[in-house]
């Protein structure tokens, strides 16, 4: 009787010989069986120990939000009738999205309250980082200590983002759960732009450089002498289409990479942003070119005085890293900030009447809020203050800042723009290529 399972022959190619000894993989029943009930065993024992330690999921977020995903869904952008045909297909498109976001929303908060996540990932992370030199999906371990976010190194190493296709992908892409309806920036800037024109008000764009742009030598010795600052490769050319269109466009990319020294680091070196030292320099560039693009009413002198003092944080890319409470590999930073104080000794004050406003994120917030733990007083906006000699005016916040101000200056009192005469847009350059560049209709 012919052998069922025959061994390769010498005169077989290895590509039948392969063919045959893949199609003849064998495994013991014993061994089979023991796998499967150890992967059961596995996942029951995750159920048990979440179960056990997290209480009634119907009283914890994540589970809140699943429970709570069909009317959201349902809520949603997708939800207006807008007649058949491609009507149809586009709201269901819509709600697929919404769907989508919702699952992966629910996904991370589930991971975040993991019982089971919280414990095994500092260890875990402690580990990478210290023995194998690895971040994680949020953080790039650089050189000397330096922490750098995934995003902003994705932003000056990623393509370009005006480039069509990129643009395309980002509207309506693979990734629908991260589209973004108005990914391109230059709508967004031009309808801004004319909105204050129109208003006799002079817009002056503040693209930040991120952390990567100025200190890549942090990242690879290739780069470890000064040079130009690095961008994407859409930023110069969207400069030069604004300014040919008569928008002013502040850069302080340059100063900042050429006053970078090993002993003069212009950001900190396990957070996002910049050092106290940055930040002044920025504000003072700034301070110089509004005086040179715009000429202001004379204002009172406000009196304003400097007080400094030393703060010390851990860097937001350090608590990224989520490792262990305690660990000593990535020590808090210590810095010395410069508060601006009013003329009787109390901190700097944001002045409705100003005619100079700032809208800012977390580079104008950072030592300006007492809640990022770098102080109160000493950010950006306040020395662009003490820098013009005069009181401003400021809508900040932390995050996307391609629309949030605005937003925020569409919901104010019209009355307080009309004031205006300067309005300086600051935001984080990895913005072009990340942010949400919706339009926004001023009152």
């Amino acid at each position: 009787m012919p052998d069922p399972n025959p061994l390769p022959t010498s005169d077989m190619t290895r590509e039948e010989i392969a063919r045959v000894e893949v199609g003849h993989t064998a495994i013991d029943p014993r061994l089979a069986l023991l796998l499967t009930v150890g992967f059961l065993a596995a996942l029951l024992a995750v159920l048990l120990v979440e179960t056990l330690a997290g209480g009634d999921p119907a009283a914890t977020s994540p589970w809140r939000r699943l429970f709570a995903m069909p009317s959201a869904v349902i809520a949603g952008p997708g939800s207006q009738d807008l007649g058949g045909g491609w009507h149809a297909w586009n709201r269901a498109m819509s709600a697929n999205r919404t769907a989508l976001a919702e699952i992966a929303a629910f996904e991370n908060a589930l991971d975040e309250s993991s019982v089971l996540g919280r414990a095994l990932r500092p260890p875990a992370q402690r580990l990478l980082s210290g023995a194998l030199g690895a971040g994680n999906e949020r953080v790039y371990l650089g050189r000397d200590g330096w922490l750098f976010y995934r995003t902003d190194v994705d932003y000056v190493t990623g393509p370009p983002f005006l480039d069509e296709r990129q643009l395309r992908r980002r509207a309506a892409s693979a990734d629908e759960w991260t589209a973004v309806p108005a990914p391109d920036p230059r709508p967004a800037i031009r309808q801004f732009h004319r909105q204050l024109a129109d208003r006799g008000i002079l817009l002056v764009l503040m693209p930040t450089p991120v952390k990567p742009a100025v200190h890549p030598e942090k990242l690879t010795p290739r780069l470890e002498e000064p040079r130009e600052p690095l961008h994407n490769g859409s930023f110069q050319p969207l400069l030069e289409e604004l300014r040919r269109e008569g928008i002013t466009v502040f850069d302080p990319s340059p100063q900042l990479a050429a006053a970078r020294r090993p002993s003069a680091p212009q950001y900190l070196a396990t957070d996002t942003h910049w050092r106290p030292e940055g930040m002044e320099l920025a504000a003072e560039r700034l301070a110089a070119f509004i005086r040179e693009h715009v000429e202001l009413p004379a204002a009172a002198a406000p009196g304003y005085r400097y007080e400094e003092r030393e703060v010390s944080n851990t860097g937001d890319t350090t608590v990224m890293l989520d490792l262990a409470e305690g660990q000593t590999r990535y020590a808090a930073e210590a810095v010395l900030i410069r508060r601006v104080l009013q003329a009787d000794g109390t901190p700097w004050r944001s002045d409705p009447e100003a005619d100079v406003l700032v809208l800012g994120d977390s580079f104008s917030n950072i030592y300006a809020l007492t809640s990022l733990g770098w102080g109160d007083s000493a950010g950006l906006v306040e020395h662009v203050s003490a820098g013009l000699g005069r009181p401003v005016d400021r809508f900040v916040q932390n995050d996307a800042g391609a629309h949030a101000t605005r937003e925020m200056l569409q919901r104010a009192d019209s009355a307080r723009l009309s004031r205006k005469r300067v309005v300086i847009w600051q935001f984080a350059e990895r913005e072009l290529a990340s942010g949400d560049w919706r339009l926004v209709a001023l009152p």
